[in-house]
């Protein structure tokens, strides 16, 4: 994940897979990690993971109160999906997202900060 525009908090990311209420798969994710941050780009490998089909959610908890922070629903706080969807006015579908898994991949995830 790059992008980070203060070096500050953490950054969490759930693998979601189908059918787990992306983008925010809490309970329905198959992994969950939160990454300290340490500079303008975080990196975490997740390994052992079935084959399938996931979509990964990520969002910069600047303040680490383990929420998206938002304000009339805009977050105020960085986030990113896999595959880098461009701009909506609506969080991505899990199809703008999904990467397909088979052995050892990599996601590239670029945050976007709006306010």
């Amino acid at each position: 994940m790059s992008g980070i525009k203060a070096v500050k908090g953490s950054v969490r990311l759930a693998l979601c897979p189908p059918q787990a209420g992306f983008p925010d798969c809490k309970a329905g994710a198959v992994r969950a990690v939160t990454l300290p941050v340490t500079g303008t780009a975080v990196r975490t490998v997740l390994s052992g993971l079935p084959p399938g089909t996931y979509a990964i959610s990520v969002f910069h908890d600047a303040n680490n109160n383990g929420k998206l922070d938002t304000f009339a629903g805009i977050p105020k706080e960085g986030y990113g999906f896999s595959r880098n969807p461009g701009f909506k006015p609506r969080a991505p579908k899990f199809e703008e997202a999904q990467i397909a898994v088979s052995g050892p991949s990599a996601a590239a995830i670029t945050l976007r900060y709006i306010l």
